[in-house]
């Protein structure tokens, strides 16, 4: 039996040893990009098989063949087919492993050995830059699928209409625009491009293609690296003479698109980004601006860029990508690159990597703070480590044995616990990995100061507090307690940065954007009104006639030789100077004997009419200064008399507004040769509560004048009439009346016009809110009733102290003020104003948000609890323990926070009016995504 075992094995290894010796081991070699993608073909072994075996006179065509890899595919990058096709199975990274030795086994006897090669490709695997690491989107983008919001922010000449302001948001959607990033360098560069589809954008492009406005940089103030550039293709006649377009490789347009733009932006961070584009100063385009034809020149734009990322597991600028990253690695939301979690590498994150890691997790889950907690883990990946030490900033050691994770806790972290943290690891076979955390905890958590963080830090304005300094105010303001706005000439974080508004312009704390006085316009003010206009923002015609030249500031005539008058419309005979010295000679001695009688006469009556101009406006501004000292002073000498009309100049006409105590009436004044619509607001001055609101109202317009020249959302004031009985404001006449009025005949959502469209007469009070809280002027009293809307559509705020009379309606209850019948509008009242009778900005705020509830309820009274009628202590009770207006019907979420946002108890906790505009554009933007804002007369 043994004899007969021995040759069975002999035959056996002979057999093995002929069969080896016939068909053997066949050597094979690849090659394969790290790029390839899975399922991409590396090497047919049968072919390859095939070919080595001719000379033997084999093959293998016709036989059933199997494959399989038994070695040397690390990771399983590799796959088999039942064809015996070498396929890519898992994304390959030549950083991690250049080459793979690879044993197949084939069902014919024969094993192969494959060589493979993995090519280094340029640019791959994309690389994740923190410089630009985007968010994750959690909620809608203003701008479409685009990865930025990008907003548009400029100025123009418009004629007529004059300096003009639009402000929106730049749409993007995948049917219309591609594009390509890059993150390989310090900066990320993005470019892309878009279709212009629509009729009206078609024609307006071509109007700026016919302006040669085909191409133009735009700089970002800080950082000389990052530009915004755009270039415009047509169809008809190609690229502008945009050198990047050269470079992006961008073609002619589609033969179905007439007009294609291309943006190409370089980004230094993830923050926002604010531009401001140069652009030729002789552009000039006619064009649709709101519904008629206008001129558009001397353009100033600025465009913000803020990242607001894609939602998760998407990635690219338009997100349309998907993400690849595996175990937990965060996906760039550029170009797709994978952030590995400790453990893992590769292109996808899905390599082990044998390493140590240590992560922390602090109780502030952004920063760490001084007397916040914190843990530190440490974890050993994929190795087994026979022991593991922690090394402390004060050298003590921690060992432990047989484990590849602990963690230590941190209560209290005080300034002693700063320094650096390691963890090592020693696998059986003596090798060390180890890993380091540097803890620097130097700030005090939010509303704490102090060497120990103890002490209370209540900085007021949304400050936030530093350890040693305290206060840390936000831009625009400065002193111990953040109360003190920039001194003038500066702006910005600690008021560190000079203003460069010129020409006696004033400059905005927070963000130096320039105020420009009359006659000048652009973001430094420097640029002048264009001939033919001037004034405040080059709103008016000059009248000039005959060549004259007409001033920017006042709009007064430089006469040529021949022409005289005060428009230049007097033709001058230059032969009759002989003609008039021989009149003039003649009648010399009559003259001087009547001057002598006129002179005393009328400096007689000169002084009895001073006494009582003075007298008037004393007593205006005595009454005044009973209800508001701060504007009583901004007042300039002569301040009533100088807006003081002629009642002979002014015709009266139909009544369209009364009350007990006052009335308006429609009228024409003639001012200046010609005869101008007005309103004519008239109170009776024997009482005394009336004619203090007649005092504040005409003052309040007068400042606003005054210091600005006038605002396009606050009714313009034509002039006071106070020597008369009764005393008289003439404003502007508003052709469609006031807003509740407008709303009431809205038939809700199912007809008449949309809420988007409804809320741009908010966008409009918000800019009126906006100046007055720059002038330090508190409305009083922002209701849908106290708003006018003019011919042009422009809603204009009204009434600072008459409306409570004049608008005779339930909005009106008695303050139940013992000896005061005074009333006031107790549901558009903020809290802190029901409780002193003190109005603010910021009690302008909350009645705003009460405004913007009319609006969205299209002209409901407001109630509280189903009441229509609230006493003033009910009311405070009931704001005292949160309540406020519910959302009306059809109102979005978006709308309602913003309208709860001017409801905060805090008034300095509410927005302020720049932050409203921009939160209402949202809104429309929301209501109607395909919403174009017009070039409107906003501030």
């Amino acid at each position: 039996m043994a004899v007969n075992s021995n040759k069975t094995f002999l035959v056996l290894v002979i057999c093995l040893l002929l069969s080896e010796s016939i068909l053997g081991t066949v050597q094979l070699f690849a090659t394969v990009p790290e790029n390839a993608g899975a399922g991409e073909t590396v090497l047919s072994v049968l072919s390859a098989i095939g070919e080595t075996r001719e000379s033997d006179g084999r093959n293998f065509r016709g036989e059933e063949v199997l494959c399989k890899i038994v070695d040397g595919n690390k990771n399983g990058r590799f796959r088999a087919t039942a064809g015996c096709v070498l396929q890519v199975a898992r994304p390959l990274d030549y950083s991690v492993d250049p080459s793979y030795n690879l044993t197949v086994n084939v069902t014919v006897n024969v094993t192969v050995t494959v060589q493979v090669q993995v090519q280094d490709v340029e640019g791959y695997p994309p690389v994740y830059n923190d410089t630009c690491e985007m968010p994750i989107r959690r909620g809608e983008s203003r701008s479409g699928d685009l990865i930025f919001d990008v907003r548009w922010q400029a100025e123009a000449v418009v004629r007529p209409g004059g300096v003009m302001f639009f402000d929106q948001y730049e749409f993007f959607d995948r049917s219309t625009a591609y594009g390509h990033s890059s993150t390989a360098t310090n900066d990320c560069t993005a470019w892309l491009v878009w279709d212009v589809g629509h009729a009206v954008q078609i024609r307006q492009f071509m109007d700026v293609w016919d302006s040669n406005l085909r191409c133009f940089k735009c700089f970002h103030t800080q950082h000389d690296t990052a530009t915004f550039q755009v270039g415009i293709i047509n169809r008809h006649r190609g690229k502008s003479a945009c050198t990047f377009l050269d470079h992006l490789g961008v073609s002619r347009t589609q033969s179905n698109v007439h007009f294609r733009v291309a943006y190409l932006l370089k980004l230094v961070s993830a923050r926002g980004h604010y531009f401001t584009c140069s652009l030729p100063g002789d552009v000039s385009v006619t064009t649709v601006v709101g519904a008629m034809m206008a001129e558009v020149s001397h353009p100033f734009a600025n465009v913000h860029v803020q990242p607001v990322g894609c939602p998760p597991k998407k990635y690219g600028l338009l997100c349309d990508q998907n993400c690849t990253c595996e175990n937990g690695a965060r996906c760039h939301g550029l170009n797709g690159a994978c952030k590995c979690q400790p453990g893992w590498q590769g292109v996808v994150c899905d390599i082990p990597h044998n390493t140590v890691a240590i992560t922390a997790t602090s109780s502030d889950s952004e920063r760490i703070y001084i007397t916040g907690s914190l843990v530190l883990n440490c974890k050993a990946f994929h190795l087994t480590a026979a022991k593991m030490i922690w090394t402390f900033p004060n050298k003590t050691e921690k060992w432990l044995q047989g484990t590849v994770e602990d963690r230590v806790r941190i209560e209290s972290i005080q300034p002693e616990h700063n320094g650096t943290y390691t963890c090592t690891a020693v696998t059986e076979d003596g090798r060390v990995v180890r890993a380091s955390f540097e803890l620097q905890a130097v700030e005090c958590p939010p509303g704490k100061t102090g060497e120990l963080c103890a002490e209370p830090c209540d900085c007021p304005r949304g400050a936030s507090c530093h350890r040693w300094a305290g206060c840390v105010c936000p831009v625009g303001w400065t002193g111990p307690r953040c109360r003190t706005p920039c001194p003038g000439g500066t702006y910005g974080e600690d008021c560190s940065s000079e203003c460069r508004c010129q020409n006696q312009a004033t400059c905005a704390p927070t963000d130096g954007r320039c105020n420009c006085s009359a006659g000048w316009f652009g973001p430094d003010c420097s640029v002048p009104c264009p001939a033919g206009l001037y004034g405040w923002r080059c709103r008016y015609d000059c009248g000039c006639k005959n060549n004259a030249t007409c001033h920017h500031v006042d709009g007064s005539c430089t006469c040529v030789p021949s022409w005289s008058g005060q428009l230049c419309d007097v033709k001058t005979d230059e032969n009759t100077f002989p003609f008039l010295l021989q009149i003039v000679i003649p009648l010399t001695l009559t003259l001087l004997i009547s001057i002598a009688l006129v002179v005393t006469l009328f400096t007689r009556n000169r002084a009895n009419n001073q006494i009582g101009v003075n007298h008037e406006e004393e007593m205006a501004l005595l009454e005044l200064q009973n209800i508001e000292e701060d504007m009583a002073e901004s007042l300039q000498p002569g301040w009533l008399n100088k807006w003081e009309k002629k009642v002979k100049d002014l015709r009266m006409g139909e009544l369209i507004g009364l009350g007990a105590f006052a009335q308006i009436r429609k009228g024409h004044l003639c001012t200046d040769g010609a005869k101008v619509a007005v309103a004519v607001k008239s109170v009776r001055g024997e009482d005394r509560q009336f004619y203090r609101a007649f005092c504040r109202e005409v003052a309040s317009l007068i400042v606003v004048h005054q210091e600005g020249g006038g605002h396009a959302n606050i009714v313009r004031l034509f002039g006071v009439i106070t020597k008369s009985t009764p005393k008289c404001i003439l404003l502007e006449y508003a052709a469609k009346g006031d807003l509740s009025v407008i709303l009431k005949q809205q038939p809700g959502q199912d007809g008449g016009f949309p809420l988007a469209d409804l809320l741009r007469y908010a966008v409009h009070i918000s800019c009126a809110l906006k100046e007055l809280r720059r002038l330090r002027i508190a409305h009083g009293d922002v209701a849908a009733r106290n708003v006018l809307v003019s011919g042009d559509d422009v809603a204009k705020l009204a009434d600072f102290g008459l409306a409570h009379d004049v608008y005779t309606a339930n909005a009106y209850v008695s303050a139940d003020r013992r000896g005061v019948d005074e009333l006031l509008p107790l549901k558009w009242m903020s809290l802190e104003s029901l409780e002193t009778r003190k109005f603010t900005c910021d009690s302008d705020t909350w009645s705003f948000g009460v405004l913007l509830w009319e609006i969205a309820a299209f002209g409901e009274e407001p109630n509280y609890e189903q009441e229509i009628q609230l006493s003033c202590p009910k009311l405070v009770g009931l704001l005292r323990q949160g309540v406020r207006l519910q959302k009306p019907p059809g109102c979005t979420d978006r709308l309602y926070d913003v309208m709860a946002s001017c409801w905060r108890e805090e008034p300095s906790a509410r927005p302020e009016p720049i932050e409203l505009e921009q939160k209402l554009t949202e809104c429309r933007h929301e209501l109607d995504p395909l919403l174009v804002v017009e070039l409107e007369t906003l501030v």
